[in-house]
């Protein structure tokens, strides 16, 4: 029972690391108040207006940059109501054209299961791309603690596996 309760502790524990470490590779540029000037802090129906009016049709024609921005907008509340699936889907597309925080974003939701069926396995996935793509700097180094914490839940078989679903992904960008 000891070590069920430390296994237990520690999933925890680095649940709560991971929800930490991502509001530092998640939070979005904030492009579309770079320029207002003002001081004025938009209320969220302005922010919300602003995200889509800016991102969405930059999004729509495969910006991996808006297609991000977007997943940001719908993952941190700053549109009307948190909607985690779309915040994956937007995520999802800007991550498969080798987006590295929407890379980390993604890994993040599959970890937590909020929009995604939980699932370490493509965290892990995710994770390791992101870390591959991040110049070196801090979120690097995110994305690679994150990617050891998961690795820590994963057998050496889906770890096996995991590399390859990661070579693969890896062989479509090139």
């Amino acid at each position: 029972m000891g070590i069920l309760k430390k296994n237990r502790m520690s999933s925890v524990r680095a649940v709560a690391l991971i929800f930490g470490l991502s509001m530092a590779v998640l939070m979005p540029a904030d492009a579309a108040w770079a320029g207002r000037g003002d001081g004025a802090v938009p209320d969220r129906l302005d922010q919300k207006a602003a995200a889509f009016r800016i991102w969405l049709p930059q999004a729509l024609r495969g910006s991996a940059q808006a297609q991000f921005e977007l997943g940001a907008t719908f993952l941190t509340g700053r549109s009307e109501l948190e909607d985690f699936a779309e915040a994956a889907r937007w995520f999802k597309m800007s991550a498969q054209q080798g987006n590295p925080r929407a890379q980390s974003g993604l890994g993040i939701l599959y970890v937590k299961g909020l929009g995604v069926r939980r699932s370490l396995f493509d965290a892990y996935v995710w994770f390791d791309l992101a870390a591959e793509r991040f110049e070196h700097g801090l979120r690097r180094e995110q994305a690679l603690e994150l990617r050891e914490m998961v690795r820590g839940f994963m057998s050496p078989e889906q770890l096996i596996e995991a590399g390859h679903a990661i070579e693969d992904r890896k062989a479509g960008w090139e």
